[in-house]
């Protein structure tokens, strides 16, 4: 089997691409010419091709001879102009679909996020057969490009265009974790740090190690063909929980104090419309993305996965965090050695 994974540079996609060369598949990974690939280099075996997701001309010589696409590029960030979701999400996965139907793939795998679920549905209980978001607030750019990306997947899926299958991942963790925990640890440093809310809310989290096999089994498996499945470890995790780990491997104090969600959630719309004004290259310490990210009650089933592909994920929040931050930490070492 030979598999072309998008993405590769980052961080669930490096996952996919490991996990992927480990099993023995003939791997290769759509780069750009600016991309850093060190870690794809070191794994050995792994064909690195120059192309871009925005640019359709690039994809056609990349799909060559491909029996599975794993299409996990995305503009991932909770912050930035919608044009740069839209060329990079939206345009992005549509180029990936046409080249893919084009050389005639034998699956088509996109990485989706928990992200394009409804947050009052999130508290009450997600499957995947939930609505998706229809309503999105100013500046949500991430969840709408991804929910408008799923959606063209699933119509080439209704069209029989392409054999496709869906992954929905909650909230990564992992090696190469480079903006999510790095985020958290820099919040949790912080002078005004706090528990958003009571800090007793559940929070989706799952290894990136965990997701990659996932989305390797929905993708060689004939009966995924046109399913979805949610990548979620069903560990009971809080707020709370998830503070104290980083917190403890990072070497940090949990905060003192909390606020009421609702609170906090309006301080954080003034701080992005203050950042707005500005322009987008300022920040604000905190968004609302990842003020619901973290302080709203996430309730995900990964019953499907566990039930038709048999997947388990087997790494713990506590020791996803590990990981995270030893990497980290030999990240920083390396700089400063070099």
């Amino acid at each position: 089997m030979k598999a072309l994974v998008t993405g590769a540079t980052g961080f669930l996609g490096s996952h996919i691409a490991e996990r992927l060369v480990q099993r023995g598949a003939q791997v290769r990974a759509l780069v750009r010419p600016t991309s850093r690939t060190s870690f794809l280099e070191s794994l050995g075996g792994l064909e690195l091709v120059q192309g871009d997701v925005t640019d359709a001309a690039s994809l056609q010589p990349a799909l060559a001879g491909v029996d599975v696409v794993y299409h996990a590029a995305a503009m991932v960030s909770d912050w930035g102009p919608w044009e740069d979701f839209r060329s990079v999400t939206v345009e992005g996965t549509r180029n990936m679909l046409n080249a893919a139907n084009a050389a005639r793939v034998g699956r088509f795998l996109y990485v989706s996020t928990d992200g394009v679920y409804r947050y009052h549905d999130l508290r009450r209980g997600v499957t995947e057969e939930s609505p998706l978001e229809t309503r999105f607030g100013p500046f949500d750019s991430y969840r709408k490009s991804k929910t408008i990306a799923e959606k063209k997947v699933r119509t080439y899926m209704n069209r029989g265009d392409l054999p496709v299958t869906i992954v929905r991942p909650a909230l990564v963790l992992g090696e190469r974790d480079s903006s999510m925990l790095p985020g958290i640890v820099a919040f949790l440093k912080a002078p005004n740090a706090l528990y958003l809310g009571n800090g007793r809310n559940r929070l989706p989290i799952v290894y990136g190690g965990d997701v990659a096999e996932l989305c390797i089994v929905a993708a060689t498996s004939k009966q995924a063909t046109g399913q979805t499945y949610n990548a979620v470890n069903e560990e009971y995790v809080t707020q709370r929980d998830f503070f104290e780990s980083a917190a403890e491997y990072a070497d940090m104090r949990l905060p003192k104090r909390s606020l009421p969600f609702r609170v906090v959630y309006a301080i954080v719309f003034g701080m992005e419309l203050r950042s707005r004004i500005r322009d987008w290259k300022h920040r604000p310490e905190l968004t609302r993305f990842s003020a619901n990210l973290l302080g709203v009650d996430y309730v995900e089933s990964a019953a499907k996965a566990h039930r038709e592909l048999g997947w388990k994920p087997e790494v713990s929040m506590r020791e996803a965090v590990r990981r995270s931050v030893e990497w980290a930490s030999a990240r920083r070492a390396q700089k400063v050695s070099s």
